[in-house]
């Protein structure tokens, strides 16, 4: 029998054939090492156990698949083909699909791209922005045939005032993260919107996937304005919504926070403006009971009067200005003429008597224009002080004061009015006492009572008599 020689491109070409028949679509299960990207986007691997290793390729079309990323230490099912790379000799198997173990390749891409991006700081809650307090133009990134358009759409509705601008995109399927990544961008380049929800209805995880993408974490990461996230339920989260800047359980209650927050404004401005009113009423009340404790004052009877005549004085004064400036321009008319007469005497004279005889007419015209105009300044300022005294507090200032009976408003002026066991309030220039009498009335000398006189308010104190002895009012 004579011995068959092969060439090594033979010999592996048949190597391959039986590898190919005998183990097509096998499965291997193992640890993953030495895991690295080509530019390609080709995946070369090499997986192993305790006692072998076998190298492992993943083809980018294949790669491209995976929704985790191939890292060193995972535990793996690969299925594949064996074959012999023909250029090294080396023995590889060529992998159709990467399953992790003990996890779903979902939950272990999102594990891997939050850990990813907390390293990078997108969860940071220091560059998380406050929602604006009074937002006028809100953007929604959602589907617009989608059921949770519509929730949002009715919350925002509340507050006539608010603008909806929606950037319609794909929620779900192939293409959907770049979709919601897209619309982001355009609202937050628009600078049309203050604050970004992007949101959708409930799920299950394939279904909420887009939301775990890293388009769309980059591009809410990017976002000029405060973005809130609000993607299914309650007891889903996503990665947007660890990088968004306010996380809400469901696309209505992320609706509700912007609104909210009009409504709150609102509701503050509402109650400030009721404090306001009170407010504004209780000094209209003080006001009105001043004025009533006021009224009955007969030195405020004669205000008005007082007033009119100190009105009347200032107008004559006023008046005399213009006699008085005629009187000076007569003057000095008379001293010009003088002048000029001066000018046509001789020399001799000019420079004798009638030089002195001017000069003293001159200082006599000055005197009478500075005494007429002394006058005129003491008839004013003695109107303005006029004025200055006519006031209440002025009047109580000099040592009077204003009696009534409490609960009263109308001043004293009888002490026939008054009983004993009532209470007075007496207002003086700072502060009132309240005083309970004991006994009223002026007693005359033949056993009878009569009130006393009460002074006007307006007028000086009397002076004080030394041969009398002081008595104080009861």
């Amino acid at each position: 029998m004579s011995e068959r020689i092969y060439s090594v491109t033979a010999l592996i070409g048949e190597v391959n054939a039986l590898l190919e028949q005998g183990f097509a679509g096998v499965a291997v299960e193992g640890e993953v090492t030495n895991a690295s990207y080509s530019a390609r986007g080709h995946v070369y691997f090499t997986l192993k156990d305790e006692g072998a290793a076998m190298d492992c390729v993943l083809w980018a079309t294949r790669a491209q698949r995976l929704k985790f990323r191939l890292e060193d230490g995972l535990a793996v099912l690969v299925r594949g083909s064996l074959t012999i790379y023909a250029q090294r000799g080396r023995f590889q198997m060529v992998a159709e699909d990467v399953q992790p173990q003990g996890v779903g390749a979902l939950q272990l891409a999102f594990e891997q791209l939050k850990a990813r991006l907390e390293r990078e700081g997108l969860f940071d809650p220091a560059r998380k922005r406050p929602l604006p307090a009074l937002p006028n133009r809100v953007g929604i990134v959602t589907s617009p045939t989608g059921a949770a358009l519509q929730d949002m759409l009715k919350v925002l509705r509340r507050h006539p005032r608010l603008e909806v601008v929606v950037a319609p995109a794909a929620v779900q399927g192939e293409g959907a993260a770049a979709a919601i990544a897209a619309a982001i961008d355009r609202l937050s380049r628009s600078g049309r919107v203050e604050v970004v929800i992007v949101g959708r209805g409930g799920g299950s995880l394939e279904d909420l996937w887009a939301f775990n993408e890293e388009p769309v974490a980059r591009a809410i990461a990017a976002c000029t304005v405060p973005v809130i996230s609000g993607v299914g339920h309650e007891v889903d989260f996503t990665i947007a919504d660890f990088v968004a800047d306010v996380r809400a359980a469901t696309p209505t209650q992320a609706a509700e926070m912007v609104v909210g927050r009009l409504e709150e404004q609102e509701r503050r401005l509402q109650e400030a403006r009721q404090r306001l009113a009170r407010d504004l009423r209780r000094q209209l009340q003080l006001a009105r009971a001043h004025l009533a404790g006021l009224e009955g004052s007969s030195g405020l009877a004669r205000l008005p009067q007082r007033v009119r005549l100190a009105r009347e004085r200032l107008e004559r004064a006023a008046r005399l200005a213009p006699a008085l400036r005629r009187v000076f321009e007569a003057g000095r008319a008379g001293l010009e003429r003088a002048a000029r007469s001066l000018q046509r005497l001789p020399a001799r004279v000019a420079a004798g008597g009638h030089r002195r005889l001017l000069a003293s007419r001159r200082q006599q015209l000055v005197q009478l224009v500075g005494a007429q105009t002394r006058r005129l300044r003491s008839r004013v300022e003695g109107g303005a002080r006029a004025l200055d005294h006519l006031g209440p507090q002025r009047v109580l200032a000099r040592g009077y004061s204003i009696t009534t009976l409490e609960g009263s408003s109308a001043p004293l002026k009888d002490a026939s009015r008054v009983h004993g066991g009532q209470v007075l309030l007496t207002r003086l220039a700072r502060g009132r006492v309240r005083s309970l009498v004991s006994s009223a009335g002026l007693d005359e000398p033949g056993g009878r009572s009569r009130p006393a006189p009460q002074p006007s308010l307006f007028d000086d104190p009397p002076a004080p008599d030394p041969s009398r002895d002081e008595r104080s009012e009861g």
